[in-house]
């Protein structure tokens, strides 16, 4: 009589799409929403430096589709909103300490002379704009231009309207002159704080070195594009005492007023003789429009005004500006010439610009040999924010507060001084003789498609489950 036996039972099918949505939002939740993030492999781990025992190991094999994701950090809004707006938490953060105090920075700084200045660029050709009180550029006269145009509008310009920052008139319009001044601006800049503490020391009396000693210049500097392409920096000035913001007001007999007065002198005298184009230097200055206005915080935030403006208003517009960049332009990533320009959808005004600044990196010679890595900024040069040394807190100490935060949610004082904080602060808990070692290696961008972080899903239980078997087998 034959003996029947029963065969095994196959093993149950595998739910690829629900293993690929799985691993998708896994993937979301430890990225926290970032659209393109790092995908990284390796491991961290606590190693003894004597007997060379690891303990306490972090491998991305352990995660579901053994990758660990890193937030990609762009403060683009087009390009990552999660991103995007943390960063721009972290500017207003930053911004903010500078005028009101906070993150270990006292609230005795606001009593510091302290204004918000606006420096512009001068003028390169008519343009249409929007005007507060009538038309765009209303002439009863109707004057054209040399190339037969008319050099008026009587249109009212909405905020959507695409002709806004348009030239009236393409020939008339100095492209050269703007790109090279954009250029520059950095430069221009340099020299305009140069020229502020000249000024302000021989308002005291004072040499400038000696000046230096009592007087600190703090600041934050923000590049907001103009709707004709061309450069604003915002800047909120404060004067500090030798201590910097921890200190007391300069013993210097300044006034806001007297700073105000001194950044109008400075921008009005500031000039620069361009390198070469074509055989022409150009004469850079400001534009005549100086702006300033005093900060404190006894007005309304809420209400806009000529010469008054609360800490809060500059935090969060010029936050504002940090996460657009040239999006108004239809830029969001690198442009590498004028006819990618075209395909994005910019603007014929921008075009131009673009390929302005094309021809000034063929003729230019070395003063204009990287002006191709700036084509997406117009020719701009510097970065969109940039501060003095002791203006506030830093991007590096708000992010390093941040993670200390997450590892340790109850270790983290609400007022503790960030700026005394380091990442070596997280090594705490090691313990004696160990040190922290990592290595991680760049896998790719962005998240898997569902086919994919099915299969990544299933490689790494796979690898775990034969992972636990050997050890399993080790120990028997």
């Amino acid at each position: 009589m034959t003996t029947m036996t029963a065969s095994p039972a196959p093993p149950p099918a595998i739910n690829r799409e629900a293993l690929g949505h799985a691993g998708v939002e896994n993937a979301h939740n430890r990225a926290g929403g970032c659209t393109r993030p790092v995908r990284l492999v390796g491991h961290t781990a606590f190693v003894n430096t004597s007997t060379g025992e690891v303990d306490r190991v972090y491998a991305s094999a352990g995660e579901l589709d053994g990758y660990t994701y890193a937030r990609c950090g762009n403060r683009r809004a087009s390009v990552c909103p999660s991103c995007s707006r943390e960063y721009k938490g972290d500017a207003w953060h930053l911004l903010l300490c500078g005028l009101a105090g906070g993150k270990g920075i006292p609230e005795t700084v606001s009593d510091h002379p302290c204004t918000f200045a606006t420096l512009t660029a001068p003028t390169f050709g008519l343009v249409h704009g929007i005007r507060d009180k009538g038309p765009c550029r209303a002439r009863r006269d109707k004057p054209v231009c040399s190339h037969g145009r008319p050099a008026w509008c009587n249109r009212r310009h909405s905020e959507e309207d695409p002709q806004v920052g348009q030239p009236l008139c393409f020939e008339c319009y100095n492209y050269t002159g703007h790109v090279v001044w954009q250029w520059h601006v950095p430069e221009l800049w340099r020299r305009f704080g140069i020229a502020l503490q000249r000024d302000l020391a021989k308002r005291c009396g004072l040499s400038a070195a000696r000046f230096r000693k009592r007087c600190r210049i703090a600041y934050s500097k923000v590049a907001e594009f103009q709707a004709r392409g061309a450069i604003h920096l915002h800047a909120p000035i404060r004067l500090d005492g030798a201590d910097g913001p921890d200190g007391p007001p300069p013993e210097v007999p300044l006034t806001t007023a007297d700073l105000q007065d001194a950044i109008k002198t400075a921008a009005a005298h500031v000039q620069l003789n361009s390198a070469p184009v074509d055989g022409v230097v150009y004469r850079l200055r400001w534009g005549s429009q100086v702006d300033c206005r005093t900060i404190t915080d006894t007005t309304d935030p809420d209400r806009p005004s000529t010469t008054l403006i609360h800490p809060r208003q500059i935090a969060g517009y010029l936050a504002k500006y940090l996460t657009k960049a040239t999006e108004d332009f239809g830029f969001s990533s690198r442009v590498f010439s004028a006819k990618h320009a075209a395909t994005l959808g910019a603007s014929p005004h921008v075009i131009r610009l673009i390929e302005t600044a094309e021809h000034l990196h063929e003729v230019g010679g070395e003063p204009y040999e990287r002006l191709a890595a700036n084509y997406d900024s117009l020719g701009y040069r510097g970065h969109p924010m940039t501060k003095s040394h002791r203006y506030s807190v830093t991007f590096g100490q708000i992010r390093r507060s941040r993670r200390i935060h997450r590892a340790r949610p109850a270790g983290l004082d609400p007022d503790a001084d960030i700026r005394e904080l380091v990442d070596a602060d997280l090594d705490d808990d090691l313990p004696e003789g160990f040190e922290r070692v990592g290595a991680w290696e760049f896998a790719g961008l962005g998240y898997l498609d569902l086919p994919t972080a099915a299969a990544a899903v299933e490689s790494a239980i796979r690898t775990r489950v034969r992972e636990q078997d050997r050890m399993t087998a080790r120990w028997e």
